[in-house]
């Protein structure tokens, strides 16, 4: 070990859900491993308090990762004693037999409930026309007792450090990691870096079409008419109420997260952190609170709070995931990943051990594997 740098096995970059994921199974494999992120865990693309784990999605590959993430918070949970996923289950407006094509096939529980049982299924809700798709095994992620739990794990794996590069050095032994604190040399580097991927790829050859936009979700208070009553996850895809929106209860607090669904609502963010020329997130807020004046009358449509958090996204659709692989660095984005996290931080941990990006990853989007 030279004088001026650290030498270690595998390196993580991103101190997030899917970073910590890496962390956690590399450990419990007895790898020599370091996670590198210059704020506290869990504070970038990973914040909040609730995401949505719902197990349909276009592709059927996703959701066989899905059933696996599924699985794997099941694992955590035990480990941790805690609850990481609630029991609420998703419901569907606007889905048909040719939505739930990937669930039938990974045996994934699931019904078509009549309009008859919407009061029922979800009590908050203004007239749908049409069955409701109800996926029972879905849930909310309480996302802050989640990276709580795995931050721990990981303990003084953590390094809270800045990274201002990542590239391979001239005489190609390993990989060089920049960091405010110290330079290292690793073997492998995993980058789980959210927002900062594309920066921080870029310095090994990856061009990573990563693009990040600004997405706003208020929160509303649930009437007391409603109040202690099961609200599952939502997903309306109708536009019946002018809109397309997901939503999501958080936890026991008696508050439910509503956000839009569509390629117009984002805001550009650049990477300079400035909006373009004219935009505002109240726009997004204003029509979120519409939303759910007409359609939603169990809440009241008064926010009590209101989350602004990037989103990033890939050019091949909402739930793109993709994965980039070199000799000696594997770099992971997409979005809506937090339910995936279990299985991908045991795929993320199998390329750094072995080099080498596993079939699943490679196949989880098209494209995925660059080798320079």
């Amino acid at each position: 070990m030279g004088e001026h740098r650290r030498d270690i096995d595998i390196a993580v970059i991103g101190a997030g859900v899917l970073g910590l994921a890496t962390v956690d199974s590399l450990a419990r494999r007895g790898a020599d491993v370091v996670c590198f992120d210059g704020r506290v865990p869990g504070s970038g693309l990973s914040g909040g308090l609730t995401r949505t784990f719902r197990h349909r999605h276009d592709e059927e590959r996703h959701v066989a990762l899905a059933v696996e993430g599924r699985a794997g918070f099941a694992a955590w949970e035990r480990r941790s004693g805690r609850v990481l996923i609630g029991d609420e289950g998703a419901v569907y407006a606007g889905m048909g037999p040719a939505d739930v094509k990937g669930l039938a096939l990974h045996g994934v529980p699931h019904y078509f409930a009549p309009s008859a049982r919407q009061d029922e299924i979800f009590p908050v809700l203004a007239p749908v026309d049409g069955p409701l798709l109800v996926d029972p095994g879905a849930g909310a992620i309480r996302a802050k007792h989640t990276i709580s739990a795995l931050a721990g794990w990981a303990g003084d794996r953590i390094v809270q450090a800045d990274i201002h590069s990542v590239t391979v050095p001239r005489d190609g032994q390993g990989v060089e990691v920049q960091t405010t604190e110290a330079i290292y040399r690793a073997r492998h580097v995993v980058i789980a870096a959210g927002t900062e991927v594309p920066r921080l790829a870029a310095g090994v050859g990856f061009d990573i079409p990563l693009e990040a936009r600004l997405h706003v979700r208020p929160h509303f208070r649930v009437r007391e008419d409603a109040a202690g009553k099961t609200l599952p996850c939502w997903v309306d895809r109708t536009g019946a109420y002018g809109e397309t929106v997901y939503g999501s209860p958080i936890g026991d607090t008696g508050k439910y997260v509503v956000g839009l669904i569509g390629t117009d609502v984002d805001i550009p963010f650049g990477p300079d952190g400035a909006l373009p020329p004219g935009s505002s997130t109240e726009d997004q807020a204003r029509r979120v609170i519409s939303y759910v004046r007409r359609a939603m009358p169990g809440l009241d449509p008064e926010p009590v709070g209101v989350r602004v958090c990037v989103m990033t996204k890939l050019p091949g659709g909402s739930d793109a995931l993709r994965a980039w692989h070199t000799d000696g660095v594997t770099a992971v984005a997409g979005h809506n990943l937090f339910k995936m996290a279990p299985v991908l931080g045991e795929l993320l941990a199998d390329s750094a051990q072995n080099n080498r990006l596993p079939e699943k990853l490679a196949e989880a989007g098209a494209g995925s594997l660059v080798a320079s």
